[in-house]
C-alpha cells in the first residue's frame, strides 16, 4: 500500500488512508484541487487501484458537465480509478456505487437511504451525495474513474438550488471523516469486484429495496414527445423503465425523465 502527498499539499486527516483500506492502493491526498475525477483520468494508465482525495474541489463535476457544488472540509470528495476487463459491460455501475454506499451508511445505523436512479444517493427526499463515473479503454482494459461527493457537515450558508441534507444531520455523532472515506471506498471496491465477477443481476434484488423513483409519476421526453407514465423499476441492462399506456418504455438517460 502507499499514499503519495501531491504538490506539498499535506493532508493530515488523510495520511493513514490507504492502510485503512482491503486492497492494496495507491491515494493521492490534496487540501484543495480542481477536480479529483480530473486528476485521476490524466494520470497514466495503472492496473493499480488508485484513490485520489481532497478537502476542496474548485472545480467539482457531476452529471452532464453540471458542476458539483461542496464546502471546504465538510464533505467527502473522492475518486477512485478501478480497472475492469475491456468486454465488461459497464451498464448498471452507477448503481451498484450507489448500493455500495448505501451499504456503508447502513453500518452507521442509517437505514432509510435512497438511491434515485442512476447516481443519486437521497435521505428524507434530500439529495445526500452524487456519483459520477468516467471510463476510457486501454487495450485489454477499461479505466473506470468513480467520482463521489457525500455532505458531511456543510453549514447553513452552502447554496444550493436542489434540496440537500448531510450526514451531520441525520446522525447525533458523526464519524471522524477519513474514518467515513475509508468505509464507503472499502465498500465501493467490494461491489466493483462483485459486479466484475457476477454483473449488475447480482445486485437487482437489493437495488428494489432503496428505488427511490419506483411506482413515482414522471413525465418522459422521447422523440421530442412528453409522455406521462410511471416508474417501474429498472431492467437486466440497469435501464429505467417506465409504463406509459401500458407499454415499459426503456430509458437510458436521467434527461428525458422529470417527477411530476
Amino acid at each position: 500500500m502507499a499514499i503519495s502527498y501531491v504538490a506539498s499539499c499535506y493532508v493530515a486527516n488523510y495520511s493513514n488512508l490507504a492502510n485503512q483500506i482491503d486492497l492494496s492502493v495507491e491515494c493521492f491526498a490534496f487540501d484543495s484541487i480542481a477536480s479529483t475525477n480530473n486528476y485521476l483520468s490524466a494520470l497514466v494508465f495503472s492496473d493499480t487501484t488508485q484513490i485520489c482525495i481532497a478537502n476542496e474541489q474548485t472545480q467539482g463535476k457531476g452529471q452532464y458537465d453540471r458542476a458539483w457544488l461542496s464546502q471546504k472540509d465538510a464533505s467527502i470528495l473522492l475518486s477512485i480509478r478501478y480497472v475492469f476487463r475491456a468486454d465488461l459491460s459497464l451498464n448498471g455501475l452507477s448503481l451498484v456505487i450507489g448500493l455500495a454506499i448505501a451499504g456503508a451508511l447502513e453500518e452507521l445505523g442509517i437505514k432509510q437511504i435512497k438511491l434515485k436512479w442512476p447516481n443519486d444517493v437521497f435521505f428524507d427526499n434530500k439529495k445526500l451525495a452524487g456519483i459520477l463515473i468516467e471510463n476510457s479503454v486501454q487495450g485489454e482494459y477499461q479505466s473506470v474513474v468513480i467520482g463521489l461527493g457525500l455532505n458531511y457537515d456543510l453549514n447553513q450558508k452552502f447554496e444550493c438550488q436542489s434540496p440537500w441534507v448531510d450526514l451531520a444531520s441525520i446522525i447525533p455523532k458523526l464519524p471522524a471523516i477519513e474514518n467515513l472515506a475509508a468505509l464507503l471506498i472499502n465498500h465501493i471496491l467490494k461491489n466493483c469486484q462483485l459486479f466484475e465477477s457476477h454483473d449488475l443481476s447480482y445486485f437487482i434484488q437489493s437495488w428494489e429495496q432503496v428505488d427511490y423513483l419506483k411506482n413515482t409519476r414522471v413525465k418522459l421526453d422521447i422523440n421530442n414527445q412528453t409522455f406521462a407514465g410511471i416508474v417501474r423499476g429498472i431492467n437486466s441492462q440497469g435501464m429505467l423503465m417506465v409504463e406509459v399506456n401500458g407499454q415499459l418504455i426503456e430509458v437510458c438517460s436521467s434527461k428525458q425523465i422529470r417527477l411530476i
